[in-house]
């Protein structure tokens, strides 16, 4: 299989592609140097790149999902029950029990439900090298098609249809391949177009929502290939770019970088196995201890508005406050609940990946499944929502929770 490869993780992406037996096509200068690899300008069977706010891996084309399962046993692993590209029926704005945006009956599948939504376009008849539907007569290139020859090239392969009512938009592997082969997969995307045969067509589209537990694993393993990698390399990306290479260079440390990200405020986000992101209140920093095997942070959180604390079913007072801690080396973070004259009134134990920290943010990975204390009553809660998400969350992450579980009860 013939993987293209971009982003942040590219490095250690390809090492690992390679050890697997992978073939990797349009590889970057830099990355070609560092693997002494020849550019291999061929089309390619998957593209893997970063995804949302580069925390996220995206696969599109071919079905790899279990290979991602096998290598990220602490993230979300999610594969789309709907393919990329394909053309669907919907019902009433809805296909597979999920909303459908805008509300058309059949469109084609340009988003899917990564975050519990599927966004559509009007159909169209999808290859490998292009996209083709009526419309103006026109023609459209990918981002990455940039060469002013290249698309002089493929303009002149989609002129004729354009004069015949299509409209072609080129895709990036169009750049890879000769005239004759796209002149055909046109001619067949006419045919198939007007037919309304879209049959086949469609990309498996897999999202791996990183953990800290995995970037660290990708970090090892790029520093196998360049030894001054530092650690917590990808995490320090996300926020950092220039100055994570300079560290590097120089042979810096990790924690001068992370002081950076720790403002007097961080902000919390919560990551669900559906992709939803929430943001808890934020909280003040009172205490750090940052080097560079782990850190510690600790959060004070004041409370105004009335109401009932979740899971622990004890009522908001003005007042209120909530100690927690984040350690990254510790898969939970224990809320301490106490009301405005330090009386403890409860704890809620969040079970979740180690804390990431980005700039102003600390970020997990929420496992579903908590730990509450009430007076000396111990409870285990959502553990339905657990078995729910189980083949997101994958089984050596699933065994991993029972035994935090376990060990948060004996803590408590």
């Amino acid at each position: 299989m013939k993987v293209r490869i971009r982003g942040i993780y590219a490095t250690a992406l390809t090492k690992l592609f390679l050890d697997n037996g992978f073939e990797i096509v349009q590889s970057t200068p830099q990355i070609s140097e560092r693997f002494s690899l020849e550019i291999k300008l061929e089309p390619a069977d998957v593209t893997v790149k970063d995804g949302n706010d580069k925390g996220e891996i995206i696969s599109i084309g071919k079905d790899l999902y279990s290979f991602f399962r096998k290598i990220f046993n602490y993230s979300f692993v999610w594969k789309s029950p709907v393919k990329l590209y394909s053309v669907i029926e919907t019902n009433e704005c809805k296909y597979m029990g999920y909303e459908v945006e805008p509300c058309i009956s059949k469109g084609l599948v340009i988003k899917p439900p990564s975050e519990g939504k599927i966004i559509l376009s009007p159909p169209r008849a999808v290859g490998n090298y292009a996209m083709l539907w009526r419309g103006e007569g026109k023609t459209f290139f990918s981002e990455h098609i940039k060469d002013k020859e290249e698309k002089a090239r493929l303009l002149s392969i989609s002129i004729p249809f354009n004069k015949k009512g299509y409209n072609v938009k080129w895709r990036s592997n169009a750049s890879f391949v000769t005239n004759s082969v796209l002149r055909e997969e046109l001619e067949k995307l006419s045919l198939r177009y007007d037919n309304e045969d879209f049959r086949g067509q469609g990309e498996d589209f897999i999202k791996i929502t990183l953990s800290l537990e995995d970037k660290l694993m990708l970090d090892e393993i790029r520093r196998k290939v360049l030894p001054n990698t530092i650690k917590y390399h990808h995490m320090l990306k996300m926020s950092f770019s220039n100055e994570v290479d300079m560290t590097e260079e120089t042979s810096g440390k990790s924690e001068d970088l992370l002081n950076k990200l720790v403002e007097d405020y961080m902000k919390i986000e919560h990551i669900k196995p559906s992709g939803k992101r929430f943001y808890l209140r934020e909280g003040k920093v009172i205490y750090k201890e940052i080097n560079s095997d782990y850190y510690i942070i600790r959060l004070i959180r004041t409370f105004e508005k009335e109401g009932m604390y979740d899971g622990l079913n004890v009522p908001k007072e003005e007042g209120d406050y909530d100690i927690v801690e984040f350690d990254s080396r510790k898969w939970y973070q224990l809320h301490s609940y106490y009301n405005k004259d330090g009386k403890l009134k409860g704890v809620y134990v969040n079970i979740s990946t180690p804390p990431e920290i980005l700039k102003g943010i600390i970020r997990y990975l929420d496992l579903e499944v908590d730990v509450v204390k009430v007076g000396n009553e111990i409870k285990v809660i959502d553990i339905g929502e657990l078995e729910k998400n189980k083949e997101v969350i994958g089984e050596v992450m699933y065994k991993k929770i029972l035994n935090v579980v376990e060990e948060v009860k004996k803590i408590l």
